[in-house]
């Protein structure tokens, strides 16, 4: 295994917002075979769950719940935008809405993740599995 020294862009060109789909549901899927105690605590990923934990905790400290949102929203996004702007990658008025719409989609790929069935990678459809699943695919009946 090769590890690279530091982060890079990698440019995926133009794709449908079902081939974007289908990328996020296989490597899910793949992630949650391959390394499912990693993969369980994957739902606690991005802004969603310190935003509401926060503003259950302001609501009850009487804090400002706009004010709450705002601060663990900057504290959520800015880093990925201090990143994306030191390594020079394309930053615009448009990435902080995407990271939104990306932790708003994150609990949905997580559980897609966590179903059976096939995926689709470049137009061929794969069944991901654990290999004792295979095994007992692949042993012949008895009967």
């Amino acid at each position: 295994v090769n590890l690279v020294a530091s982060p890079f862009e990698q440019p995926l060109g133009f794709r449908t917002l079902g081939e974007i789909w289908s990328r996020q549901a296989r490597w899910a899927r793949l992630r949650r075979v391959t390394f499912p105690l990693f993969f369980a605590p994957e739902i606690l990923v991005g802004a969603a769950v310190p935003l509401a934990l926060a503003l259950v905790a302001a609501a009850g400290a009487g804090f400002s719940l706009s004010a709450t949102a705002l601060v663990v929203l900057v504290v959520a996004y800015l880093p990925e935008c201090a990143l994306a702007s030191a390594k020079s990658w394309h930053l615009s008025l448009r990435m902080v809405p995407a990271m939104m719409a990306r932790d708003c989609i994150l609990p949905i790929v997580w559980a897609r993740g966590w179903l059976s069935g096939a995926v689709d990678w470049r137009g061929n459809t794969m069944t991901i599995h654990t290999s004792a699943v295979a095994e007992l695919e692949e042993t012949p009946s008895g009967a």
